[in-house]
């Protein structure tokens, strides 16, 4: 009971206000090379017993499919919503993915009184909305939704691997493991394949030597100032498209974030080499 108390501290707010119907909302699938953005928007009655709903992450497959009915018959409501590997090509991942929120709680039979969103504000809707990061291991309704919402896409995936065999969708759900990786360079992408990622062309060959090039000396820069030149260079590169030159300054972020370049003193005193410093 205490654990029910603490994961509906938001709703319990809303409805001493008079939102009776609050609904939570997440998504599924937004990493990802394969297959479609699923979302889905719950509401829990009041009195909804714990029964071991946690953020969809967290639990096992098995326990997922076991939650998924027990979250349906006691919902006052749910809506699951999908957007196609189209649709994300044609608008990009990060609008698919709100996209995918808003049909969810469009599709609810009933109008809510507010939205527990989990982690993004959903643009042009007429419902009200609290973006909560986390939510998904915080608020019960949100829990509830990425349970829905990561079932149905893993269901989805698995009707996509007998579709599209060799490529392992089933076990990885189209996320870019090593063996996904290995199957598109061996097979090339398939229709389920969001091919306005980068990395799929990247992983099947369909870069240009540039961009080859460029990622190769990405790979062995350790320093800062390093880096600094590397991406002057990479603005005046004529070779590379601009979708070229954007996923190989988000590959470049991600490293940096992750510690991967250091300051050139440092770098000096380790390996007593001099750097060029701008």
């Amino acid at each position: 009971v205490v654990q029910l108390d603490l994961q509906r501290t938001r709703e319990r707010a809303l409805w001493a206000e008079g939102q009776a119907r609050v609904a939570g909302v997440d998504e599924a699938g937004i990493g990802p090379l394969a297959g479609p953005v699923v979302a889905a928007a719950v509401v829990l009655p009041i009195d909804f017993a714990w029964n071991g709903v946690n953020d969809s992450k967290k639990l096992t497959p098995k326990r997922r499919e076991a939650l998924f009915p027990e979250i349906c018959e006691a919902a006052e409501g749910y809506s699951v919503a999908i957007v196609d590997v189209e649709e994300i090509d044609q608008l990009n991942i990060y609008h698919a993915g709100l996209l995918a929120m808003r049909r969810a709680v469009e599709g609810l039979e009933e109008r809510i009184d507010h939205a527990l969103v989990d982690g993004r504000v959903v643009p042009d809707v007429d419902w009200t909305q609290t973006r909560i990061v986390g939510g998904d291991a915080e608020e019960l309704s949100i829990a509830a939704a990425s349970i829905l919402a990561k079932v149905t896409r893993d269901r989805i995936m698995a009707q996509l691997d007998v579709q599209y065999p060799g490529y392992g969708l089933a076990v990885h759900q189209g996320y870019p493991t090593r063996v996904h990786q290995e199957a598109l360079a061996r097979l090339g992408p398939a229709p389920c394949h969001r091919m306005s990622f980068e990395a799929v062309l990247e992983f099947s060959g369909q870069v240009s030597d540039a961009f080859r090039a460029c990622r190769e000396r990405l790979d062995t820069i350790q320093t800062e100032s390093m880096l600094r030149i590397w991406r002057a260079e990479l603005r005046g590169n004529v070779q590379l498209t601009d979708r070229e030159k954007k996923r190989l300054r988000g590959l470049a972020s991600r490293k940096k974030s992750q510690g991967h370049f250091r300051g050139d003193r440092r770098a000096q005193e380790s390996q007593g080499v001099l750097f060029p410093v701008d």
